[in-house]
């Protein structure tokens, strides 16, 4: 028989030990919601991180992220602000995003500011997110207002891929995020994918493919602060221990610094028949292969000639009949009198290119204008060509789409550019044409090539060249065609 006092110790010491199990588990919780963790909304104090803007290897610019809390409210700022100079002129640009968020749990995004200052652009945005999404708009001092849908987005949202790398010693293979597109205002599903995260290294590497298939690169430390995030066309954010001091006298001019180099010069882009190149200091495989381009493994080269087209896929004809356009009532005009008594597609595109090229004055303008901007200005660089032409061929009842590529600039530079064109529908065929040179036949120079780098090779910063191997004229003469 158990004496009474024996019974008594051990419903004691079970009665401590079921406190102290509470008390742990009481205590781990409070250690996993509060001040633990950087990144957790609840908890997330002040603070201001900056970074150095670098444009294929030269600093253009500095940004910041900035937290700041009130009773009220936490406010996110975004601040970028870039200098540079592009074909010989001296452009500035600056973007502020202001993100802001109850103070109170789940942390929705109550309503924000935007503002954008670009060469001949000016925009100035706020928002309230309530049922409805309330937009207001001034650009270039004309005011829009639009209601949209409300947006389920929070604080939480925003830091999630710091949280989650915080709170994860080894964080899955891949993983999905959700960001707020500020163009639409729409929240989207961005993918990331862990390229290296071995356990002795203080940050790891994450690819992000964005929603719109482009791809970028992240070093981020373990504790979720981000290091460096870096783009395939050359430009880098880099985190500063404080402000960046800009020298832009010291710039080397930003478009002719992203091109691409070639080993010889090639003469007269317009008297080329087919060129074919290899590639120094880089794989074949860093290009998303066009259908314009052909490409050879074994030789490790890639052969183009003039005057791109090729069969449409019916996958394309099908999408390209579902998708309902709203035209500006402007450019639909000018359109439809610029074809009047014209009943041929192919006559139409050749019709446009011309309207097109005459419409527009060529000036360098590294800015966001829309369909408004252009025809409002009149004045724009090959993309605001191609997106009038596209704007137009639309009208005409004429698919048309944005190349974004390379172009040869001739041989006082001896490089390829990055160019902008425009593909067209035609019986069928994408028939590539481009608007800023008034071509109706693109060169055998024009590759539509987007890169995608490898991100071993973009964290090394290769810089790659084109090889010439051979190339042919359209003379009659054979001498006049030649292999190097």
């Amino acid at each position: 028989m158990t004496r009474p006092t024996t019974l008594f110790k051990q419903r004691y010491f079970l009665f401590c030990a079921l406190i102290l199990a509470v008390v742990a588990l009481l205590w781990l919780g409070l250690r996993e919601s509060s001040s633990q963790y950087r990144w957790d909304a609840a908890s997330i104090k002040p603070f201001k991180q900056w970074y150095q803007i670098n444009w294929h290897n030269q600093a253009v610019g500095r940004a910041s992220v900035e937290l700041e809390r009130t009773d009220d409210q936490i406010s996110v700022i975004e601040n970028d602000f870039l200098e540079g100079r592009v074909q010989g002129r001296r452009f500035h640009f600056r973007y502020i995003r202001e993100f802001n968020f109850s103070n109170q749990p789940p942390y929705q995004l109550i309503s924000g500011k935007l503002y954008t200052e670009e060469p001949k652009l000016k925009v100035e945005a706020s928002f309230i997110n309530d049922e409805q999404l309330q937009l207001e708009e001034w650009r270039n001092g004309k005011h829009y207002q639009k209601s949209l849908a409300t947006v389920d987005y929070t604080l939480q949202d925003y830091f999630y891929v710091s949280s989650y790398l915080e709170r994860t010693p080894q964080p899955a293979k891949t993983f999905q995020a959700e960001t707020l597109n500020t163009r639409d205002f729409v929240v989207e599903t961005t993918d990331y994918e862990l390229i290296s995260a071995k356990p002795h290294q203080s940050s790891v590497t994450l690819q992000q493919r964005h929603p719109n298939e482009e791809v970028s690169w992240h070093q981020v430390a373990r504790d979720g602060s981000f290091k460096l995030h870096s783009f395939a066309n050359g430009m880098e954010y880099v985190a500063s221990s404080r402000r960046v001091t800009l020298n832009p006298e010291m710039q080397d001019d930003l478009y002719l610094n992203s091109g691409v180099v070639v080993d010889k010069p090639l003469g007269a882009a317009n008297q080329i028949k087919s060129v074919t190149l290899s590639l120094l200091n880089g794989e074949l495989d860093w290009f998303r292969h066009h259908p314009a381009v052909s490409v050879n493994r074994e030789n490790q080269t890639i052969q183009l000639s003039t005057g791109s087209q090729y069969k449409a896929s019916d996958e394309e004809l099908e999408r390209i009949a579902a998708i309902e356009t709203k035209l500006n009532p402007i450019a639909k005009t000018l359109a439809l009198e610029a074809t009047a008594n014209v009943d041929n597609d192919w006559l139409k595109v050749q019709k446009l290119v011309g309207f097109v090229y005459d419409y527009l004055n060529y000036q360098p303008v590294p800015a966001g204008f829309n369909i408004d901007d252009i025809l409002r200005s009149r004045v724009g660089d090959c993309t605001e060509y191609s997106q009038l032409l596209i704007e137009m061929l639309a009208a005409a009842n004429i698919p048309a789409r944005e190349v974004n590529g390379l172009v040869y600039l001739g041989d006082h530079e001896k490089r390829f550019g990055g160019h902008v064109w425009v593909e067209a529908l035609v019986d069928g065929y994408w028939v590539a044409v481009d608007p800023t040179w008034n071509l109706v036949e693109v060169t055998s120079t024009h590759i539509p090539a987007a890169m995608s780098f490898d991100s071993r090779e973009t964290e090394g910063n290769t810089r790659f060249a084109f090889k010439l191997e051979e190339i042919h004229y359209k003379a009659e003469n054979s001498k006049e065609s030649k292999r190097l």
